[in-house]
């Protein structure tokens, strides 16, 4: 059911602002009536379950991003009341208060799609939608309110509210399996955030009935504390294009000042006798903490230790055959792999390589401007004179995209011709090899960038935290409950109560929000007892978080505190240490990762084709090369420069790994303070 807006928004804006007024006017007009108690004057404040009702779809731009249908969402009010005596039974009273309507939605992705993983196997990949509304507004109650019992009442009446702030963020959060993370290093992602004024959706006015029950409790002269259960039903959906609504339940307290001349106090005939009162009991706090190998120490303090990597890997545009054969060898991977995406790659190097014609086809229907040229070559001296062969070549590679990828045609020239311009050594087996391949080139420097790997991983210690209280008297302990508290004011996750005491097991997400971007946080472990006259005490112990970054070298080094960043430079002639054009856009991007507190491994590497000797040389040279070309832009803290030659870290039984081979590795390990 919905109502028609009646007013405009600013009209009942200026209402309500009037209103506020005249209440904060109320006791300067109060205080002029005489009589026994007849106004109130005060604050109200309480706690709300939002129960948001109907359905909620929201869109990214292009595509549904699930349906949110119910939830209920912890909230809050806090404004004035007044209160006026109508008869002795009946009363009026009108409150006007900002309400915290936010509601915390969640919905199944039913899309399961299968993620490859490096060893070839496949998982299915859960993910659910997290939907946060922002949803404040400035309500209006004006509720009859009647005595059946002396003190206690009950009450009804309407509510009007206007929203004062409307907004909605939603988030991807995987389920399973538990090691998957986003490309962006984490467990979820947002997708969307917007004001729902902003996606060309008006707000409705609130229209809703309350119904409420509750007391009033004189704790002076003129003070009076009521405690109240009220519920509002809402007439009105939130959105006009959607079916959402919100009712309440609130519990809270209003607390007031009386005008008018109370009730004479009647004195008891004779005072009671007051016994003594015990001491208030003390407490305070023991920290534990148990470690994932089993180990306890006495302390709470916290490590969240991040494991990160980033790994730069150059596509080599080349597809080799088999001599005679222009059919694309089986190493190549077939087919297009469940829900391809090249971010998800985590295999080798040559792995992903292998991978070239997919990555080349997925781009080319991300960018459907791009153009692409594949040209064909065959080698002479292994008798392959059919020119037919290398336009065969060529034909494979373009047939491959168009079949599997349906890339148009019209989009891929293809040419053929004996021998490539960069050729290898024909005198030898491995070079004549390295000559019968298709090249890959394209208009549109994105269609052959290099991939990108990025992985972030997360540890923390210890495992468990105890709270271990100690309380002087036990007897006079009503309840008791623990928490974590960050400097921040937010829980920092749930504590469990166990049989002497309470349990906290830290968790990445409230720790992640707690540091932001800091390396250390403080935070406190407390206690809180109640006795047995409902006063409360809180013992405090004070406890650290800490992040700490590590990354790995090539050669499986732990660094601590910095981000190690690896790079690999391809496509140097044969026996050449020139910086080719082919690694110019790589060089510049090593260029725009480095800080002057970086320090650089720079180490160049060939193939097995030649003299040892020979080689070490020619390694070094690549590398000096590189060291000269980064150095023309920034000096880096400290660069190592070595060349070891022949070290084969790819299989040199394939053409493309001796490619790949002679190559020049770059790491640069920066501190995370200059990120």
């Amino acid at each position: 059911m919905r109502f028609p807006l009646l007013l405009p928004p600013d009209t009942m804006k200026r209402l309500l602002l009037v209103a506020l007024t005249l209440c904060s006017l109320a006791p300067r007009v109060f205080a002029q009536i005489g009589g026994k108690e007849l106004w109130r004057y005060g604050i109200a404040g309480s706690a709300t379950v939002n129960m948001h009702q109907g359905l909620l779809t929201t869109y990214d731009g292009l595509q549904e991003c699930g349906t949110f249908e119910s939830t209920n969402t912890l909230g809050w009010t806090a404004g004035n009341m007044v209160w006026y005596k109508l008869t002795p039974d009946v009363a009026a009273t009108a409150r006007l208060q900002y309400w915290n309507g936010d509601g915390n939605f969640s919905s199944p992705n039913p899309v399961q799609p299968l993620v490859a993983l490096q060893n070839g196997s496949t998982v299915t990949l859960t993910t659910d939608y997290e939907l946060t509304t922002s949803l404040d507004y400035i309500t209006l109650d004006l509720l009859a309110q009647w005595y059946p019992i002396p003190n206690w009442y009950v009450g009804i009446g309407p509510q009007i509210g206007l929203a004062m702030r409307s907004a909605f963020e939603q988030k991807e959060r995987i389920v399973q399996p538990a090691f998957m993370e986003f490309v962006n290093g984490g467990k979820e992602r947002t997708i969307y955030a917007a004001d729902f004024a902003s996606n060309d959706v008006s707000l409705n006015i609130r229209i809703a009935a309350v119904a409420a029950i509750g007391a009033d409790f004189a704790v002076a002269e003129r003070f009076v504390i009521s405690p109240e259960i009220s519920y509002a039903y809402a007439f009105t959906n939130v959105l006009s294009s959607s079916s959402w609504s919100v009712n309440a339940l609130r519990g809270g307290v209003h607390v007031s000042y009386a005008f008018g001349i109370p009730e004479p106090i009647k004195e008891p005939a004779s005072a009671p006798v007051v016994e003594a009162a015990r001491p208030m009991p003390t407490v305070r706090i023991d920290l534990e903490s148990t470690l994932a190998d089993g180990t306890t120490m006495a302390s709470g303090d916290v490590l969240i230790t991040e494991f990160r990597s980033s790994d730069v890997v150059p596509l080599l545009p080349f597809v080799f055959f088999d001599v005679h054969s222009s059919a694309i060898p089986s190493r190549y991977a077939s087919g297009i792999p469940p829900n391809f995406d090249e971010s998800a790659l985590r295999d080798s190097v040559l792995g992903i390589y292998h991978q070239l014609l997919n990555i080349v086809g997925a781009r080319m229907v991300r960018y459907p401007e791009a153009q692409l040229s594949v040209g064909g070559f065959r080698e002479p001296a292994d008798d392959e004179n059919d020119g037919a062969l290398s336009a065969a070549r060529a034909e494979a590679v373009k047939s491959y995209l168009t079949s599997t990828w349906s890339i148009n045609a019209s989009r891929i020239s293809d040419r053929s011709g004996a021998l490539p311009l960069i050729v290898s050594n024909r005198g030898i087996l491995d070079g004549r090899t390295e000559n019968r391949r298709a090249e890959i080139s394209s208009n549109d420097a994105r269609i052959l960038a290099p991939v990108s790997r990025l992985e972030r991983i997360s540890t923390i210690e210890p495992r468990l935290v105890r709270l271990l209280p100690k309380v002087s008297d036990k007897d006079q302990v009503a309840s008791m409950s623990g928490s974590v508290i960050g400097d921040n004011g937010l829980s920092l996750g749930t504590v469990e109560q166990t049989g002497d005491g309470f349990a906290w097991r830290p968790e990445e997400r409230p720790i992640q929000q707690l540091l932001g971007q800091r390396r250390s946080a403080r935070s406190s472990a407390q206690v809180t007892i109640v006795n047995t006259d409902g006063i409360q005490r809180t013992a405090m112990a004070p406890l650290t978080i800490r992040r700490e970054v590590r990354s790995t070298r090539y050669s499986n080094e732990v660094v601590n505190d910095s981000i190690i960043e690896r790079f690999r430079l391809i496509f140097f002639d044969y026996d050449a240490a020139t910086v080719s054009a082919f690694n110019v856009s790589m060089v510049d991007l090593v260029r725009s990762r480095i800080r002057t507190t970086s320090s650089v491994r720079i180490t160049g590497l060939t193939d097995r084709i030649g003299a040892t000797e020979h080689n070490t040389e020619l390694s070094l040279a690549r590398a000096q090369a590189i060291d000269a070309s980064i150095k023309q832009r920034i000096v880096p803290q400290r660069v190592i420069v070595k060349g070891p030659g022949p070290e084969l870290i790819y299989n040199n039984d394939l053409p493309e790994g001796r490619w790949y081979n002679r190559t020049v590795l770059i790491e640069v390990a920066t501190p995370v303070d200059a990120e």
